[in-house]
């Protein structure tokens, strides 16, 4: 039934040694032929980014080129005093339209108008004068 000669035994042990080996060299190879594949995919995906960054670094210089321009600031600077010389009419429309409802309503009404005035005064001297004692 079972032959346990030296022989066959040595037979035996030398082909299981054969197999292993042969079997360790292919697993061997499978692992470096996936460990290529990797390295392939990684390099690959670290080329797509670094060209990616390149456009967003290259699309930021001319972004910041146009903003800068001579001519953009020109805009700029043309805008703001367009902006500038709205926005002093409109304060100074507003002013004249406050001073002379002032003056109407003082005009009017005198002696509220003086107790107003004192009445603020008032406040703005307790007021500072609390701020002293602090």
């Amino acid at each position: 039934m079972f032959n346990f000669s030296k022989d066959n035994v040595e037979n035996t042990t030398d082909r299981l040694a054969k197999k292993s080996d042969e079997a360790i060299e292919e697993i061997a190879a499978q692992v470096k032929s996936t460990a290529n594949d990797l390295l392939d995919a990684v390099n690959d995906t670290a080329d797509n980014t670094q060209d990616k960054a390149k456009e967003l670094i290259h699309s930021l210089k001319a972004n910041i080129d146009r903003l800068t321009s001579e001519e953009n600031a020109a805009a700029l600077a043309s805008k703001a005093s367009r902006v500038k010389d709205q926005v002093q009419r409109e304060v100074s429309e507003t002013y004249q339209s406050l001073k002379g409802k002032t003056v109407d309503t003082v005009n009017e009404h005198p002696m509220g108008a003086v107790l107003v005035a004192a009445g603020v005064g008032l406040l703005i001297g307790y007021l500072l004068g609390s701020k002293r004692r602090e």
